[in-house]
């Protein structure tokens, strides 16, 4: 289980790669809960469900390196 420190550094790396105007950009950067995020991300087409924001936030800073 990923600890709050290394989950909001992937959170600040997934942020970078997604575009401004996007709703799962915009929770970002106000501070919302994790499943506000989450909510966010499914509306914006980037994962099928809440449950799945882990594994997409991993998949997407393993393809980044």
């Amino acid at each position: 289980m990923q600890s709050t420190a290394s989950l909001e550094q992937a959170v600040s790396e997934f942020r970078r790669m997604l575009p401004a105007a996007s709703a799962t950009a915009r929770a970002i950067d106000r501070g919302d809960p994790w499943d506000g995020i989450a909510i966010n991300a499914v509306a914006d087409g980037y994962i099928e469900s809440a449950n799945e924001m882990g594994r997409f936030l991993e998949a997407c800073l393993k393809r980044s390196v």
